[in-house]
């Protein structure tokens, strides 16, 4: 067969048969190249993008670690100082607690005949309207 088309081609006359047999391997041969072609870029490309994305994604994700490492120090420290502030206001509460009970306390009744003067609290000091932080 490749023969008589490599003689027909070169060594006489083109038939009919052979012009169509011509064309319709090079029609095949186009439509197969062509879509191979596309089926390659449009895969080559997504593989390209896939790395792009990846080598992008690991290189920052070591800097961003450290960020995260950083954050999570700076959080754990301002939990800290938060429960200190916490345990120093339930303090204060307590102690307040304690001095209005220390102030309200009844006077005692006295088994004695002799009446006793009944005793008084000292006031709290009263606080001017104002700034109170040492600032």
């Amino acid at each position: 067969m490749w023969s008589s088309i490599f003689h027909s081609i070169f060594h006489g006359p083109l038939r009919e048969r052979d012009v169509m047999m011509l064309l319709t391997a090079g029609g095949v041969a186009l439509f197969v190249g062509t879509v191979s072609a596309w089926l390659g870029a449009h895969f080559g490309a997504k593989r390209a993008i896939r790395r792009a994305f990846r080598d992008k994604i690991e290189i920052p994700s070591i800097v961003t670690e450290v960020r995260y490492d950083e954050l999570s120090r700076s959080v754990d420290a301002i939990a800290l100082e938060v429960e200190r502030i916490s345990e120093a206001q339930r303090y204060v509460a307590k102690l307040l607690a304690e001095r209005v009970n220390a102030m309200q306390m009844p006077s005692t009744v006295s088994t004695t005949a002799v009446s006793t003067p009944p005793v008084t609290a000292p006031s709290l000091p009263r606080r001017d309207p104002g700034v109170t932080t040492p600032h």
